[in-house]
């Protein structure tokens, strides 16, 4: 056996070895934390405020709470209890897990603390148990990918390895709880980025999630997640009203993000200690909630509540409170959409731990089951079956919603299909789907996300090699450079870099270099202002800049250290003189022309 066979055949046991060891851990994983989380609601909502939370095995209206005014309480106190066992042993476990394991592969050479797991499967348990509104998928992700970390460590297995394992685990996590192995395993390679995949983890993380999907439904049943009623596609004028749908969900997905992080930066900026933030936020949460229970922990038994478009308001006097007509049902679903939203923004934002996909999928659904009943009543010429087009607008603005989001289409349309069973929905939903993706642009709900590979910490070395190191800034910059004015508007200077190449321009005045502005500079000043706000408010005075006899390595390292996408080159003489621009592109651009001119002349 040669060299490559020996090492092809190693790295094939190890992978396998990962993928055996995460996936037993996923499904035991989730068989515990799905006891904890029904204990907790057990005994945080069942008991003290009488509130049965709706299953979504099977729709069955509950009674509304017997005693509402507990849920403050009981929100209030699970968010002490949160705040305190997270900021005392493991801060980072704190907010949606899946993004703090992002965080961990491209920041932190996929190193997760042993003790993370632990404390996130408790703090998670105690915030949805309490009725925060936060998922499951954020905790399981972070807990298996913080046992594929400390596996990938007793093992001894290389960084490469190790960030593996963590990305494994994080699709094997996922798609173990939400019985959903293949649209799971997809996510954990396609959330890394926005528009790329960590392809290599698309093997073990599939074994991972079979194995664990196989655990877990030994423990909890075969079924789907959801019981929904019959949906069908085979009338092709609906496809105008799911791309409709996409166009909604991509506006409400949008809305859902802007909320949830201004609601972060809210919390950060309050002079608290943080183990207190989260009993704010669950304060507010219960009192929200009191009214409307709907929006309370995960809500998946509301989701088929929808698809059956039977769904209360509100609450009142122990009795649940219909709309008398299709307008007001739309109007009270859209109310319900924005409450799930703050509701979430309370609960994460404020430093509870829980995953943001569930409340996702709740969002929605309600936004889906809003845009159904209006196509059903105003243009019912293009709805074949009304029962049926509302359960199928529920599902798709699942799907369009999150899909638009986070950045996973292709995850979460396999994902939410294996939840639901629903699979003749797939043409229709991949249509809303990539409509919400183009809406929705660079929003992402994973903070953490970078664009692709080429700027991940992660896989710098595959861009830095020999090659690299042989090209020169000169040979691959644009001489030819557009520059802004520093006493130009900020809407002048926008116009200008949609007109150029790169996404950021150097700042001149009187021929020297006195700035950089990006295309995200301008994004963080308020629309209405731009006309009014100049260049030199927001420009960059410090800037990173590149030479010309500077390798491709050298300035690639720059780019990725400072987080930025393209800088000047200046003349190694005279700094102030901007002489070219280089971008992440460029370089990467530059690469792939060299190695395929090499392969052709080796071959």
């Amino acid at each position: 056996m040669n060299m490559e066979s020996r090492y092809n055949s190693q790295y094939l046991k190890d992978i396998l070895i990962m993928a055996i060891a995460i996936g037993i851990i996923s499904g035991v994983g989730a068989i515990v934390f799905h006891e904890m989380l029904d204990l907790f609601i057990k005994y945080f909502l069942e008991i003290p405020a009488g509130y049965h939370v709706p299953k979504p095995s099977g729709w069955h209206l509950p009674p509304p709470p017997k005693r509402p005014w507990v849920i403050p309480v009981i929100t209030t106190l699970g968010g002490l209890l949160t705040g305190f066992i997270v900021f005392k042993f493991a801060p980072e476990a704190k907010g949606h897990g899946t993004d703090a394991a992002i965080a961990a592969f491209h920041k932190h050479a996929g190193k997760v603390r042993t003790r993370i797991p632990l404390i996130k499967m408790i703090a998670s348990s105690i915030t949805i148990g309490s009725g925060g509104s936060a998922g499951r998928e954020g905790p399981m992700a972070q807990i298996s990918a913080g046992f594929g970390s400390l596996f990938a460590r007793l093992m001894k297995w290389s960084t490469y390895y190790r960030r593996l394992a963590l990305a494994v685990g994080v699709g094997s996590g996922i798609g173990t709880i939400f019985k959903a192995p293949l649209g799971g395993a997809l996510f954990g390679a396609e959330v890394l980025y926005h528009r790329d995949y960590e392809v290599e983890a698309i093997i073990p993380a599939l074994i991972a999630s079979v194995i664990g999907y196989g655990i877990f439904c030994m423990y909890s049943g075969w079924g789907h997640i959801f019981a929904l009623p019959q949906v069908s596609f085979h009338y092709p004028p609906e496809l105008l009203c799911y791309a409709v749908l996409g166009v909604i969900c991509g506006l409400v997905g949008i809305l859902y993000v802007k909320i949830f992080y201004s609601m972060e930066r809210l919390f950060d900026k309050l002079r608290l200690l943080p183990h207190f933030k989260p009993a704010i936020g669950g304060l507010a949460v219960g009192i929200i909630g009191m009214i409307f229970p709907q929006v309370l922990e995960m809500g998946y038994g509301w989701i088929v509540g929808l698809a059956h478009n039977e769904i209360p308001v509100m609450h009142w006097n122990g009795k649940w409170i219909y709309p008398r007509t299709w307008i007001e049902l739309v109007a009270c679903l859209f109310v319900l959409a924005t409450l799930k939203i703050i509701v979430t923004a309370f609960t994460i934002s404020s430093g509870g731990s829980g995953g943001v996909f569930a409340p996702g999928l709740v969002i929605g659904a309600f936004t889906g089951a809003a845009v159904g009943n209006i196509f059903v009543n105003l243009f019912p010429e293009l709805i074949s079956n009304k029962e049926e087009f509302i359960a199928s607008a529920t599902v798709i603005g699942m799907m369009a919603l999150f899909g638009g989001i986070s950045k996973a289409p292709v995850a979460t349309l396999i994902m939410v299909s294996e939840m639901t069973g629903e699979y003749e929905m797939m043409a229709p939903a991949a249509l809303a789907i990539a409509i919400s993706y183009i809406l929705t642009g660079r929003i992402s709900i994973y903070a953490e996300q970078v664009p692709s590979r080429v700027y991940s910490p992660a896989h710098i070395r595959e861009y830095s090699i020999d090659i690299l190191e042989a090209l020169l800034v000169s040979d691959v910059m644009d001489r030819e450079v557009e520059y802004i004015l520093p006493d130009m508007t900020v809407e002048e200077a926008m116009k200008k870099i949609l007109k150029a190449r790169h996404r950021g321009l150097p700042v001149i005045k009187d021929g020297k270099l006195v700035g950089f502005v990006a295309f995200e500079d301008i994004l963080q000043v308020p629309e209405n202002m731009r006309k009014e706000v100049r260049v030199k408010e927001i420009m960059k005075r410090r800037v990173i800049k590149a030479y010309p006899d500077e390798t491709l390595a050298s300035a690639l390292r720059k780019l990725v250290r400072h987080n930025i996408g393209q800088m000047p080159v200046v003349d190694p003489d005279d700094e102030d003189k901007v002489i070219g621009i280089i971008s992440r592109e460029d370089i990467v651009r530059a690469h792939d022309d060299a190695l395929s001119q090499l392969k052709e002349e080796i071959s």
